[in-house]
């Protein structure tokens, strides 16, 4: 990106499995601090077959953590700058992230979701969401994905406002709507703030 801070993306390795666990401890959250448990594998679990998400421990969640990127069995990539961690996207083919199947999400075996994002609060809004994307997008084509969908809030802020049991962060975290337009993915519905979109690969 012209004028852009200089970021590199990499999926997640063994060798970076540490890093980016002390990046999830110490920088990611450090003005969510409540989110710092989640380890990102809520859309990896259901309720019925690993238990409540809201009864589940920090360690609980990292163990999952370390067992999924141990086995293969998820995908991150994450986004560097001068070799320190600054973000990382979960995006993953639709039967791995058993969570959108719990709330009846019907997609294809050859679809990839777009699960989450984050990226260290002092690197927001500088692009770091959209390389993330980018990366994903070409990681799930080559896994196979003949498109890639994404469940997003069209516009976090004012569905928090009006709906104070959903924080901004947990709306927001899909990332938004018009990055992915302008990353080429098409509207397939929208129902309230709720927006589903699609990029044909």
């Amino acid at each position: 990106m012209d004028g852009g801070p200089a970021i590199t993306t990499q999926h997640l390795e063994p060798a970076s499995l540490e890093p980016l666990v002390r990046f999830m401890h110490d920088q990611a959250f450090s003005d969510n601090p409540h989110w710092r448990s989640c380890h990102c594998v809520f859309h990896y679990l259901t309720d019925e077959d690993d238990g409540l998400w809201a009864t589940r421990s920090g360690a609980e969640n990292e163990a999952s953590l370390r067992e999924l990127a141990g086995s293969g069995g998820g995908h991150w990539i994450l986004a560097y700058n001068e070799g320190q961690i600054v973000g990382y996207v979960n995006a993953d083919l639709a039967p791995a992230l058993r969570r959108y199947g719990e709330w009846g999400v019907e997609a294809e075996p050859d679809t990839g979701l777009v699960a989450c994002f984050v990226v260290h609060p002092a690197w927001r809004r500088q692009g770091i969401a959209t390389r993330l994307l980018d990366a994903a997008v070409t990681a799930l084509a080559a896994r196979g994905a003949k498109r890639v969908d994404a469940y997003v809030v069209a516009d976090p802020a004012a569905h928090a406002t009006q709906d104070p049991t959903e924080g901004y962060e947990q709306l927001a975290h899909h990332g938004p709507l018009a990055m992915y337009l302008r990353a080429g993915f098409t509207l397939v519905d929208r129902n309230g703030p709720h927006a589903h979109v699609r990029l044909a690969l």
